[in-house]
């Protein structure tokens, strides 16, 4: 799709006015919200954090509430708009985030410190940047989204779209508790015509990327342990002289993960492999496309490999050798090995157990049940009954067949247009997002990320946005309904 730059919508000036005179209260919000823990993984500040989320979107949702699940609460929110046609959207977001190894960080990761660019190692041409955990995924994206509202609200310009807010606690640790409260809360999804999680979307380059598919994962727990195969039976060290005659756990584990990759770190479990060549297939323009793109240009590249402090990418080769199996491989990452012993120094012992934290991303076409068994028998097919694949969690991909013509992209690709920004369409990433949840409710509903602004290293020590982010997200989210409403129209008259 090709659009126009027309320049922000006039209707909306006012919002866009309050946007502009209250830019520093907006940053200051943010940064907030990013000096609180909220650690899904151990579960420290996560009540407070909902609670800080429902005052927020109290302030735009009369009906704003803190919904208990099975886990975490979901912090759930509607604002309608007084047009009896307009469509519905929900905007997706999550409170919590992921751990942070604080000897990693160049700056406390809860302090949310404004610092250059160049003073955390990242591009110079950056600027100013705030820092802290969450400020890219994802409190920065979904506060400055609900912070747009709010500003439309002052401002009297009637919302072009009904808007239900989910912001879950969860995601960062595979959302198990999100199917419960999708399933509880259907009726009121169904009504959804799509779904947005804000993002800021500008690569360092300034180019924003909009994706119409995401993968699916599954996270597990691969263990190795002393039983009836052989090892310790009891699960204690024994001494490590004994491998030369005794089962030894840690050893089994390794060599089993490593049947599951190859030299390029793609995924090689028996079976699955058919779901990439499909979509590697179905999307072999768009990849072309991307790949021309990077080696057209490379500044691409270098900036990404720049801001993530990475000397080369894999195997040597160029980013755009690996574009493909980015976008629609199956991938796999170790998080981490336990097991044995880990002081100062040595002890000669061989564990009786050990176990790996692994993540695994797949394109859409496969369940993570039907990925789990895969997983099984690849396993059982090379002696390794005796691994056990433990508290697997995850979700599929979505949607199952990502739609040319998704009218969330499309106004994506407008309202960054208006801004004078170019986008790059991207068919799948290797970004799982527990988007399946909500597309299959029993209709199709298109599912997309899309935001002006820069961040980047979520997930890593260092994590940022740039200043001035904030701002840009909020007039775009105002732009971004109106084109979404008026997108979402012509595709219920032409249906």
């Amino acid at each position: 799709m090709n659009a126009k730059i027309r320049g922000p919508r006039a209707e909306f000036t006012p919002a866009h006015q309050i946007i502009d005179a209250d830019g520093d209260a907006a940053l200051e919000e943010v940064r907030r919200a990013l000096r609180m823990p909220s650690f899904s993984d151990t579960g420290e500040g996560i009540g407070a954090a909902a609670e800080y989320f429902f005052a927020l979107l109290g302030r735009v949702c009369p009906d704003a509430a803190i919904v208990p699940t099975a886990g975490y609460p979901v912090v759930l929110g509607t604002a309608r708009s007084s047009m009896p046609s307009a469509p519905t959207l929900i905007v997706y977001g999550l409170y919590d985030v992921t751990p942070t190894m604080a000897h990693e960080w160049t700056v406390d990761p809860l302090a949310a410190e404004v610092i250059d660019a160049r003073d955390l190692g990242l591009l110079p041409h950056l600027g100013p940047v705030v820092a802290g955990r969450g400020a890219n995924n994802h409190k920065g994206p979904v506060i400055a989204a609900i912070l747009a509202v709010e500003a439309m609200q002052q401002a009297g310009v009637d919302l072009p779209v009904n808007l239900i807010f989910v912001i879950e606690g969860e995601e960062e640790i595979g959302s198990p508790s999100l199917p419960g409260f999708v399933e509880k809360h259907r009726e009121l999804l169904l009504s959804a015509d799509g779904i947005w999680l804000p993002c800021m979307q500008q690569n360092s380059s300034g180019v924003m990327t909009v994706r119409r598919g995401f993968k699916g994962c599954v996270f597990a727990q691969i263990t190795c342990r002393g039983g009836a195969w052989g090892g310790p039976a009891d699960g204690r060290h024994i001494w490590a002289g004994n491998s030369a005659w005794i089962d030894a756990p840690m050893m089994q584990l390794v060599r089993a993960l490593g049947t599951m990759y190859d030299d390029e770190q793609r995924v090689t479990i028996d079976g699955v492999g058919a779901v990439a060549e499909a979509a590697s297939l179905q999307f072999a323009d768009d990849i072309a496309k991307v790949s021309a793109g990077f080696r057209e240009n490379p500044a691409w590249s270098a900036n990404m490999l720049g801001n993530l402090h990475v000397e080369r990418a894999l195997a040597g080769k160029d980013i755009a050798d690996h574009v493909e199996n980015y976008m629609t491989g199956v991938n796999m990452n170790i998080q981490g090995i336990t097991g044995g012993y880990q002081g100062p120094t040595f002890y000669t012992s061989l564990p009786g157990e050990a176990s790996a934290r692994v993540d695994f991303r797949f394109p859409p076409g496969l369940t993570p049940e039907e990925f789990v068994q895969a997983l099984r028998g690849h396993l059982d097919r090379r002696g390794f009954g005796h691994v056990d694949i433990d508290i697997p969690r995850g979700y599929a991909g979505a949607p199952s067949m990502p739609d040319d013509h998704d009218v969330l992209l499309d106004a994506g690709i407008v309202t960054a247009a208006r801004y004078g920004v170019e986008t790059a369409v991207w068919p799948i990433a290797n970004n799982c997002c527990p988007a399946s949840l909500f597309t299959a409710l029993g209709k199709q509903i298109p599912f997309s990320v899309a935001g002006l602004g820069h961040g980047d290293r979520a997930h890593a020590a260092d994590e940022y946005f740039t200043v001035g982010s904030v701002e840009k997200l909020m007039h775009f989210t105002v732009d971004y309904l109106g084109d979404f409403a008026d997108a979402a129209t012509r595709k219920s008259v032409t249906d």
